[in-house]
């Protein structure tokens, strides 16, 4: 293999970041350089961060979450108002000048 030695013009933080990012791909800075040039493939697929399981108890969570705001921003029955306009509502009446604390 023939060495051709170039110069990289680059800032320091972008020095770092070709660092960083060489070495999470397993390669040297060169090497990197050179993969990306070429447009090869030089970043590892990800994995899932979650297992199926932590996938499904983080859904169930997001899905009671989900209740607890349509609880309190459905109108409440017969009325147009909402559990939390009522609230805001009460929060104004409240905060209004000459009310009682």
């Amino acid at each position: 293999m023939a060495v051709l030695r170039r110069a990289l013009y680059c800032t320091p933080l972008e020095r770092a970041w070709i660092r960083e990012r060489a070495e999470a791909a397993g390669m040297p800075v060169s090497r990197f350089v050179v993969a990306c040039a070429l447009k090869e493939d030089t970043e590892k697929e990800p994995g899932l961060v979650l297992s199926e399981e932590e996938q499904r108890l983080l859904y169930d969570r997001v899905e009671r979450l989900d209740a607890v705001r349509r609880g309190l921003m459905d109108a409440l029955p017969g009325t147009g108002v909402s559990l939390f306009g009522a609230l805001a509502a009460m929060h104004r009446a409240l905060s209004a000048p000459g009310s009682e604390d």
